[in-house]
């Protein structure tokens, strides 16, 4: 059965000096959505030419690096203010997903009652590495703690990121396969796919091919109304090559579902 990817370019709020090979792009029908990571701050000057590039769009929150922390009790205030502005993005460029991260070295219950106080039923939650790059402890790295948030009606939609569920697999001495699995029955809105390494439980993002993941078994279980957003890196000097490039490998490894 023919397999089409709908493809995700992954780009920061500020980074609106790329919209025009975007735009050249999403013409050429090499990807289908943008899924706009927020930097606090930066509507006022940006969401003009974010506006004027007519494109589907799908929204991520800042997350702990940019100072949102759902699982700390002590950081709600700013967390609300730092959504916020993620939900000023999805309300002006039409988008009904907005990503969100469990947060870290905190509490899952925390998470579930931020969720519930961020109220909004385009919050998607993405899964996390058990251990993060600084050895934090994330939250929301499992399928038991997405079936508490589901129970507490508060799991509006999720994300699956396939790197993310093979590190925190290492992390628990368990099967990658069971783990997608159990985010799989979720049915996940957005997928999150780098290449990478299969024994690590640190999360490093590699173009196509520069690791080991098995990419195809990956791409088999994205369903074709799945959007598939690639998180893999780009030399700034490249532009959008290195997406390109990436693009091309998952289309000439896609042509068939395995």
């Amino acid at each position: 059965m023919a397999y089409q990817l709908k493809i995700g370019l992954k780009l920061y709020s500020p980074d609106t000096d790329l919209i025009p090979d975007s735009a050249r792009l999403l013409k050429k029908a090499f990807l289908d959505y943008i899924e706009l990571y927020i930097i606090p701050g930066s509507f006022e000057n940006t969401i003009a030419k974010w506006k004027g590039f007519e494109c589907p769009y799908v929204i991520h929150a800042p997350h702990s690096i940019h100072g949102i922390n759902l699982a700390r009790a002590d950081m709600r205030e700013t967390n609300q203010m730092h959504f916020n502005q993620a939900r000023e993005f999805a309300d002006s460029l039409g988008a009904d997903i907005i990503i969100i991260h469990g947060g870290n070295n905190g509490s899952f219950d925390e998470t579930i009652r931020q969720i519930a106080f961020l109220n909004d039923s385009r919050s998607a939650l993405e899964n996390k590495p058990r251990v993060g790059i600084n050895n934090e402890r994330c939250a929301g790295w499992s399928p038991e703690e997405f079936h508490r948030a589901s129970e507490a009606g508060v799991l509006h939609g999720t994300v699956l990121d396939f790197g993310h569920a093979v590190c925190a697999a290492n992390s628990s001495g368990i099967d990658a396969t069971d783990i997608i699995r159990g985010f799989l029955a979720f049915n996940p809105k957005v997928f999150h796919v780098s290449d990478g390494n299969h024994d690590s439980e640190r999360d490093i993002h590699l173009n196509f091919g520069k690791g080991d993941f098995n990419i195809r078994e990956f791409l088999s279980v994205v369903p074709d109304d799945g959007l598939l957003t690639v998180e893999t890196p780009r030399v700034q000097s490249r532009y959008l090559n290195d997406f390109i490039d990436d693009v091309s490998f998952l289309r000439n490894i896609s042509c068939q579902k395995t």
